[in-house]
């Protein structure tokens, strides 16, 4: 049975990229599948939105947990410091993995 709404054109482009074919590759096995051009470019369209909005909710967690980090360290440092504590840790571990996480997040919204 030939894939023909979007839906089954969707998964078949979910398994084909799973298999490592470029986005022309995929485009054209569903165009020799006997898909419309039309619905093949849709396909696409919706694939990719669905990928970058996968990628976007994963960027606001790693943005999410790094502040969360961030003020975990600094809340830290805060009562260590003044109970003259060992707030190295916290100041410089913290900091930099939450930093890290930021980053990461930031890169992959922009992206």
């Amino acid at each position: 049975m030939e894939p023909l709404n979007l839906q089954d054109c969707l998964h078949k482009v979910m398994i084909l990229k799973k298999d490592g074919l470029s986005m022309e590759q995929i485009k054209e096995k569903l165009l020799q599948s006997g898909v419309p051009v039309i619905v093949a470019e849709e396909t696409i369209k919706e694939w990719e939105k669905v990928h970058n909005e996968k990628k976007r909710n994963a960027a606001f967690v790693y943005c999410g947990i790094g502040i969360l980090l961030l003020t975990t360290g600094f809340l830290f440092t805060l009562l260590l410091f003044n109970s003259s504590g060992p707030y190295h840790f916290a100041l410089y571990g913290l900091t930099i993995l939450g930093l890290i996480l930021v980053f990461k997040g930031m890169i992959d919204l922009m992206s």
